[in-house]
């Protein structure tokens, strides 16, 4: 290891001006955060899993003290012998009730701040549930870890693009701010940051605004870079400076990597929950392959019920969260599917998952058992007819309903269209039934997912 930070944009004036100080407290503290994190997930593979475990135990030890509910579930034997393999699944009716008869487990005494949190229920089930401030902070500091841990260009501009239904009228609202790194804003040089929050905007105001300036990273949703396809070719995007797009929340089509790599533009898929915050973070070497967040979350496969995708075994994905001290998630059934190693092929001695798979998001089923990726890539969802938005379900084995938004009627060649592409990525063996709608029932979801399992 060499301590370097000589390729580093460190700021003129970064250092402190105070007699026999360094730097000033809140750059060095979130600077020690970040080294603390790489620590953890980078060294010693043991230090790493005694670190784990202690923090496992503390929790385990908070969440007996105040809850009924947590006691009855790990029982009343010593709580220094409890493994995580002989705790019951949490599943998400569970933690539900939970925090309907318990509330949050920090105190008032406890002088942590407590936050209402909840998902966007793209699960079908939304969970509302509890989050310490130290959990912010947390997704804060290993988010900007990334960066320093792959030696990104840290001068590079940031671009955050989020579907905003709150918005109060239609059309986008853009925030800027001079640098994107935070607390070390002040102490390395780093890119200007901005976000834009959409809803239903005049996509050539959308364009003009997306190129004003050069965008360096590009922090979205893959939902929202499908729908962005529509209307604004992605690969002017790499013209107005694009050099990564950082996906969050799903998956990416392998389809759509594989065009914008081969425009230069580099890919990283973030795997996270709004339950529990980071999970994995995409190998910069070999895509698909997770590096487990072991500073925040433990992570099982579990393969009691097991499905099979061409040679792999996925099994549910169980994540304990060890910082969740205000709704405690311990073995919580995430809600996707996996498998798991306990290092990466590109050399990193750390757990790692691949083929992560949402059980609702992007997966068919067939008839025989097995099932198999469902991708309507970007590229295929240019070719539909007119439309405002679209999703497609499985109901049943070997049925999909698609519904296409803001339409009242489809023409034969329209409804032949859909068909044909549909059936292009489902086999023959699925039925297609066509719903034209003049809008869809999202039931106020944030996520609008285009494809959803209800079988799976």
């Amino acid at each position: 290891m060499r301590l370097d930070f000589s390729d580093m944009p460190i700021r003129k004036r970064a250092f402190s001006e105070k007699p026999m100080t360094f730097c000033d407290p809140e750059p060095k503290n979130f600077l020690s955060a970040i080294l603390d994190v790489g620590a953890i997930e980078t060294g010693n593979p043991l230090a790493r899993e005694h670190w784990q475990t202690a923090q496992l135990g503390n929790l385990i030890k908070h969440a007996a003290e105040r809850s009924t509910f947590w006691r009855q579930r790990i029982g009343a034997g010593k709580l220094s012998g409890v493994t995580l393999s002989s705790l019951p699944i949490l599943e998400r009716g569970t933690v539900m009730k939970q925090i309907v008869e318990e509330g949050p487990l920090l105190r008032s005494s406890d002088r942590i701040a407590v936050n209402n949190s909840s998902t966007s229920g793209s699960s079908g089930v939304p969970v509302k549930f509890f989050a310490s401030g130290m959990n912010a902070r947390y997704n804060h500091v290993r988010s900007a870890a990334q960066y320093f841990l792959e030696g990104r260009d840290l001068k590079l501009n940031r671009l955050q693009i989020d579907y905003a239904p709150h918005l109060q009228k239609e059309g986008l609202k853009v925030t800027r701010s001079e640098a994107w790194l935070g607390p070390l804003s002040g102490f390395f040089g780093c890119g200007a940051n901005k976000v834009i929050e959409y809803f239903r905007p005049d996509i050539k105001l959308f364009r003009e605004e997306l190129e004003r300036d050069p965008i360096g990273y590009l922090v979205t949703a893959q939902w929202t870079m499908e729908t962005l396809y529509q209307s604004i070719d992605l690969f002017a995007l790499k013209r107005a400076g694009l050099c990564m797009w950082i996906s969050v929340a799903d998956a990416v089509d392998p389809s759509f990597r594989e065009a914008l790599m081969s425009h230069g533009v580099s890919i990283r898929s973030t795997y996270s929950s709004q339950e529990v915050g980071p999970i994995g973070f995409e190998c910069e070497h070999i895509p698909g392959n997770y590096h487990v967040a072991t500073s925040n979350v433990i992570v099982e496969v579990d393969s009691d019920r097991s499905y099979r995708l061409g040679p792999h075994r996925l099994g549910r994905v169980l994540v304990t969260h060890l910082h969740s001290y205000a709704t405690p998630f311990i073995r919580y059934d995430i809600g996707d599917l996996a498998s798991l190693a306990s290092e990466c092929a590109c050399g990193h001695l750390g757990p790692t998952l691949s083929n992560v798979y949402g059980r609702g998001k992007n997966l068919l089923k067939h008839r025989d058992g097995t099932i198999s990726p469902f991708y309507l890539g970007a590229s295929l969802i240019a070719k539909l007819p007119k439309f405002k938005d679209y999703r497609i379900r499985q109901t049943g084995v070997g049925t999909l309903v698609v519904e296409v938004g803001g339409r009242t009627d489809l023409n034969p060649n329209e409804q032949n269209t859909i068909i044909n592409l549909v059936k292009k990525q489902t086999g023959k063996e699925f039925q297609v039934e066509l719903r034209a709608i003049p809008e869809i029932d999202w039931r106020g979801r944030v996520k609008r997912l285009g494809f959803y399992n209800e079988v799976l």
